[in-house]
């Protein structure tokens, strides 16, 4: 894919413009064409978005209408998507009960519904009803890896969990049509020992 080499060939101007220009207003983060500032106050962010829009308008470019904004992530009322991961402040309790605020990574309803999508596709469609269970275990577990390693957070496993609970979903709808058992969420317990029993990876953290 030449796309994002060509965007970090083009916008180098702006990595060496922000680095003399920018600093003091905030940290530029950029992935070829997605680019966050992380700002102190709304002050900094505004004047920050302000040189952002005047460097690209140097460079002939517009930033996009609907995906460019500013975000207070200080109360948790809002989080923003940057590389198919959601970020956000959410309150943490310890184990002696104590309240306090950290900023939470965990994959964007985007990429869950797509990982999802993935799975379903990988188990539970008409054509792998003749597939056995370890052949869709074998081709489902790569793809298991590289999303855990991807998606890998410390704060991450409510989101992990569920994923891994509608991996077991599917799993059983493929085996009750595979039945013709009309309940497609009978056995789901016979059919999460089994998966697991026959090597099945999990998201979440064992």
């Amino acid at each position: 894919v030449i796309s994002p080499l060509l965007a970090n060939i083009y916008l180098n101007t702006l990595d060496r413009l922000w680095e003399k220009y920018g600093l003091t207003h905030g940290i530029l983060v950029r992935y070829a064409d997605d680019t966050v500032i992380i700002c102190k106050n709304k002050k900094s962010a505004n004047h920050a978005l302000n040189l952002l829009r005047y460097i690209m308008a140097k460079l002939d470019l517009k930033l996009h209408p609907k995906k460019t904004k500013i975000v207070s992530m200080w109360d948790g009322k809002e989080g923003f998507d940057f590389l198919g991961m959601h970020h956000r402040r959410m309150t943490t309790e310890t184990s002696k009960g104590q309240l306090y605020k950290e900023t939470y990574q965990y994959p964007s309803r985007k990429a869950m519904k797509k990982m999802k999508a993935e799975i379903k596709r990988n188990v539970n469609s008409r054509s792998l009803l003749v597939a056995k269970e370890e052949d869709l275990i074998k081709n489902l577990n790569p793809k298991i890896t590289g999303w855990k390693n991807y998606y890998s957070t410390k704060t991450n496993e409510r989101w992990m969990q569920t994923l891994d609970w509608y991996i077991i979903c599917t799993f059983t709808r493929w085996y009750n049509k595979k039945h013709q058992r009309r309940n497609h969420m009978s056995k789901v317990g016979f059919v999460r020992n089994s998966i697991y029993e026959k090597g099945l990876k999990k998201m979440a953290r064992a």
